[in-house]
């Protein structure tokens, strides 16, 4: 609950520095989410439980861009120094080409608080491209997260469809390889359908999300959950 309360006031600061920043009309701009389920590449990062998170991105006519986004996390290792917030800091650059919007860059994925021998920090680069309403990317990282220090990529695609009057359809899946994934032996896809909604300024997402790990890999419950389920969000932009 101290946890959520810190998250909570964390929060309500980035609103209110968001509002600032807007009415400056800045190239920053902000967001802040409430999200039932923290899901990433189809597993829970949040125990099944609420997340708040919010960010800032900056981004220049050029097409350079550079942001800084936040959640709180739940990996039920708090015995050891876990990891009860995620900070991700990244940088890239957004080019056209032949018609096709593409975007490379870099993330790092930071966990502040965590203990040092667990060696969740890590950093992947992208490279991406979308063009009208589908979208494909690919992220690799030399040093996946953990101690096993061994590499990993992930490949994926999306389809976003808007229906009109606010509404919107995502599609969504992913494939989570490499030799990280190779020496656990739990390789797997996950995929997500969404429905969207823009009402009053705020954005309202509803996805079932589900991934094809089964057998011993198989989560259902609980930390890094990976079965199927409902996730609501409720976001804001500024």
């Amino acid at each position: 609950m101290k946890n959520f309360q810190k998250t909570v006031i964390a929060s309500s600061l980035l609103c209110v520095t968001a509002a600032a920043v807007a009415a400056d009309k800045s190239p920053v701009t902000a967001n802040v989410a409430l999200t039932s389920d923290y899901v990433w590449r189809g597993i829970s990062q949040s125990a099944e439980e609420f997340a708040l998170q919010g960010g800032f991105d900056y981004a220049h006519n050029s097409g350079f861009y550079m942001g800084l986004w936040g959640s709180n996390v739940d990996f039920e290792d708090q015995t050891v120094d876990g990891a009860q917030l995620e900070t991700d800091i990244y940088a890239g650059y957004g080019f056209k080409a032949g018609g096709v919007d593409l975007d490379v860059g870099v993330l790092h994925y930071a966990y502040p608080g965590a203990a040092g021998a667990l060696d969740y920090d890590w950093t992947e680069v992208y490279f991406g491209g979308s063009f009208g309403m589908f979208s494909a990317k690919f992220s690799y990282t030399d040093d996946f997260t953990g101690p096993l220090d061994e590499s990993a990529y992930y490949l994926e695609a999306g389809f976003n469809l808007d229906l009109g009057q606010g509404y919107g359809l995502g599609l969504h899946v992913g494939k989570s390889d490499g030799d990280w994934f190779d020496v656990v032996g739990a390789d797997y896809v996950d995929y997500k359908i969404s429905l969207s909604k823009e009402f009053g300024g705020f954005g309202f997402d509803l996805s079932y999300t589900d991934t094809d790990l089964d057998g011993a890999n198989a989560i259902k419950s609980g930390a890094f959950a990976n079965d199927g389920r409902l996730v609501l969000t409720v976001s804001k932009s500024m």
